[in-house]
């Protein structure tokens, strides 16, 4: 329920989750996983209903965009310029950390906890600036 509409968010706790209940992955063996949403439901007697349709929202002409950049051993660039210093970690373990980021917001009503995982995370240099312009990539259409 944590990641429903988000495949490549539950396909990758749901590996996370296998590695964690397996211990360890060795050597070359690797996981994977594939997840589909399906929208639909089911009546009372187990037939097939069709979901209803969303009501039509207003979308904005444009949006502000703020991130936290996490690099991972395989990126072009492995220098965290922010810090100054070799990046090492595995691209597993930079999707899990921004998984976790990602949850965190989601339940922060007071939106303060991405400003401090930012500061903390973050190897952009947008994680310099001060206060809402804290990882600010700016306004995009």
């Amino acid at each position: 329920r944590r990641s429903a509409g988000r495949a490549r968010m539950a396909s990758g706790a749901l590996v996370d989750a296998a590695v964690q209940w397996l211990g360890q992955v060795v050597g070359d063996q690797a996981l994977g996983s594939v997840v589909v949403f399906f929208s639909h439901g089911r009546d009372g007697d187990g037939s097939i209903v069709p979901v209803a349709k969303r009501p039509r929202q207003e979308k904005p002409s444009q949006v502000r965009l703020r991130h936290i950049l996490l690099k991972h051993k395989e990126c072009k660039s492995t220098v965290d310029k922010v810090r100054g210093r070799q990046v090492k970690r595995p691209r597993g373990e930079a999707e899990r950390l921004l998984r976790a980021v990602l949850e965190e917001c989601e339940g922060d009503v007071d939106k303060k906890i991405f400003s401090q995982r930012c500061r903390e995370l973050s190897e952009c240099q947008s994680s310099l600036k001060s206060g809402e312009l804290i990882g600010d990539l700016g306004w995009v259409k």
